[in-house]
């Protein structure tokens, strides 16, 4: 079996000259072995508990250490030594030392397995903590995040109540229950509000909650690159900051429930998977709802008439893997399920998998780079990503079957240097899972992620190559011209998406027609692709070609370029004949099956008259099936929009506006025949 293209190759040849090396040196072969690398650290755990290695200080007589069992809970004094070693049974305590002179204290450090493992981007907390404190963290977090910003922050709770605890998020800021299910951890608010005036959340990106219960209502005010799983709200949620005055551009619920009522305000589209909810009210354009429990009251309608669209039973779904703490870390591996309905917890037949974080390789952006990230791969670690901003200056290889690759706090890869090839490329392998990372675009590059280093045709029915929570950004984080030809390239088969969001950026830095330069969002070579939640914007020609067979569809939102210069400029050609501009969504021509639900594409100018053919771009195959294909038009001058639907198929929009409005909808496209 392919399990990978040069990686493999200069493994093979490494081991080669390492078999030589060992024949003539009389070394055993385990001696050239790949090894993941080894820091020094003042938090070693042992076999009793944990051995700490105090900071030197210059001057200082004797050190005094002080325990508590969790960051900001209370300390009691436990030695008073002159000797830099110290062992206690709490192999997961906090120790404030003081180094003293003269009776005076001359330097204080923090020491813990925690802190010492995760870095300083990411804080642990447990139900002893000062809960003042903990708002202090999430306070300063909030101050120093921003929407291209460095900072990175993420937070994850032990088990227990956290009772009166409040957290509000933005920007790359994320949180966590470590527990074993989403009842383990309870708070009392959680919070999202909108960072544009006037209620306006459509630039609400990246920042996640998972794993909790909040004993209250909840303000999510999200839009894309957001992740809300395996919560559990005893109250309301709210998706924009208030009702019918606001907006936003989201969003992904999955695998939650919600007690009370979801207000979904005027959010453009949402995707609901595998949930289940008190009642709904809102929504507009795309409202998709996939495996939603059967007691779940699904609306038939937005706000402005558009029929939602509804999947009964969630045809495969791998869940996010997730950190625990029980006596030790663990990441769990959520059971794969079929034909799913309602969370993964309605479900007692499911068996998860719990890795030990010792068979983790745990990564921080303060040290690490591809080379000792690749290293620890190739010595078969799986890799968990703490909080950071990650600069990848040669291609990571995931090569071995059933790797875990989890980030947290959005950790960002960062192509820099002379990578002119991708960030990551995934061996075409059983069960290689990623989860919670962001790839962005450097100066130049094929690709930013890449699963498959060709197509091979080999099957992973029975252990899927899943990617949970994983986005893309070309250009909007720096100053600078970047270039991508695809983001997104699926070349293996049986590949799971869930939430992603291909993204080239339209406002900030480092954007333009000529800066941030692009050809598509995502490439879908595989077969028995599925995908819930592909939201694809901005791209120079097509944002989504879809070359697989058996492709699976739910919930595709998707924005053309805002800012095409002239129509000459923007020209696609298809069966021979030119086009004016690309379609968002094209099945290749040679597809003969391939299904999708909730399709939106928006139009939006920023200033220039052109148009759009057609949204869509497919074949007339029996086994085509497109349900609920919505159109609007945001922002365009007269004479610009989107002329079709699919094809030449159902009128679209075009300013100044039909009767209809801005916005429209067909209910499907199967087999060549539009109903509208």
């Amino acid at each position: 079996m392919k399990t990978g293209g040069r990686g493999i190759k200069e493994r093979l040849v490494a081991l080669a000259v390492c078999f030589l090396l060992a024949a003539a040196s009389a070394l055993p072969i385990a001696a050239c072995a790949p090894k993941p690398p080894v820091w020094e650290t003042q938090a070693e755990l042992t076999d009793t508990g944990v051995k700490l290695t105090l900071t030197k200080v210059k001057g200082a007589q004797e050190y005094v250490i002080y325990h508590s069992p969790s960051r900001y809970g209370r300390y009691e004094q436990v030695s008073r030594q002159k000797g830099r070693t110290y062992e206690h049974e709490d192999a997961y305590g906090y120790f404030r030392v003081d180094a003293v002179a003269e009776g005076q204290v001359i330097h204080s450090e923090l020491l813990s397995y925690e802190t010492e493992t995760f870095g300083e981007n990411m804080y642990i907390y447990a139900p002893t903590d000062d809960l003042a404190s903990v708002e202090e963290d999430f306070a300063a977090a909030y101050e120093r995040t921003g929407q291209f910003s460095s900072a990175r922050f993420a937070a994850f709770f032990k088990a227990g109540s956290y009772d009166g605890l409040q957290c509000t998020l933005r920007y790359y800021m994320t949180i966590g229950g470590l527990g074993k299910t989403s009842e383990d951890v309870a708070v009392d608010g959680l919070r999202v509000p909108a960072q544009l005036p006037n209620g306006n959340g459509t630039c609400n990106f990246w920042f996640a909650a998972e794993n909790m219960t909040v004993r209250g209502d909840v303000l999510w005010a999200a839009s894309q690159a957001t992740s809300f799983r395996r919560m559990n709200v005893l109250g309301d949620m709210f998706l924009t900051e208030g009702k019918s005055n606001s907006w936003g551009s989201g969003g992904f619920i999955a695998d939650s429930r919600v007690e009370g009522l979801i207000d979904a305000g005027v959010q453009q589209q949402w995707l609901t998977r595998n949930s289940d909810w008190g009642g709904w009210q809102g929504g507009d354009i795309n409202l998709t709802f996939v495996g939603p429990s059967a007691d779940s009251p699904v609306p038939a309608e937005g706000i402005n008439g558009l029929e939602s669209v509804t999947v009964e039973k969630t045809p495969v779904v791998q869940e996010k893997p997730f950190l625990v703490f029980d006596d030790g870390y663990y990441v769990c591996v959520p059971a794969l399920r079929r034909n799913a309905v309602g969370p993964s917890a309605d479900d007692q037949s499911l068996s998860n998998r719990y890795i030990p974080l010792q068979d983790f390789y745990v990564a921080r952006s303060d040290r690490d780079t591809a080379k000792t990230l690749n290293a620890a791969l190739a010595a078969g670690k799986h890799l968990f990503f703490t909080p950071g901003i990650y600069d990848i200056d040669a291609p990571l290889r995931v090569e071995n079957a059933g790797t875990v690759i989890l980030g947290c706090g959005l950790t960002t890869l960062r192509i820099a240097g002379g990578n002119r090839d991708t960030a990551m490329e995934v061996a075409d392998a059983d069960g290689i899972l990623l989860g919670g990372l962001l790839f962005e675009a450097g100066t130049h590059s094929e690709n930013l992620l890449r699963l498959g280093a060709g197509y091979t045709g080999i099957s992973h029915a029975d252990a899927p190559i899943a990617c949970s929570d994983v986005f893309f950004r070309i250009g909007g984080a720096r100053d600078a011209p970047t270039y991508v030809r695809q983001a997104l390239v699926i070349n293996a088969c049986n590949v799971l998406g869930d939430n992603f969001w291909v993204w080239r950026g339209d406002h900030t830095d480092g954007v333009g027609w000529d800066v941030n330069v692009t050809q598509n969002g995502v490439v879908v070579n595989g077969d028995d692709v599925t995908v819930y939640g592909l939201m694809g914007e901005h791209f120079h020609e097509y944002q989504t070609i879809w070359k697989g067979e058996n492709g699976f569809v739910a919930f595709y939102q998707s924005e053309t370029p805002y800012e095409v210069p002239e129509q000459s400029a923007w020209m696609s050609e298809w069966r021979g004949t030119r086009y004016f501009g690309y379609a968002s969504y094209k099945i290749a021509d040679e597809v003969q099956k391939h299904t999708a639900y909730g399709i939106g594409v928006y139009f939006v100018s920023d200033g220039a008259v052109y148009v759009l053919d057609h949204a869509v771009e497919a074949p007339a195959a029996g086994q085509i099936a497109l349900y609920h294909i919505a159109l609007s038009v945001f922002s365009a001058p007269d004479g610009a929009g989107i002329l079709h639907f699919v094809n030449d198929a159902g009128e679209g929009i075009v300013k100044p506006y039909p009767s209809g409005g801005q916005k429209k909808q067909m209910a499907s496209y199967v087999a060549g025949v539009p109903s509208l």
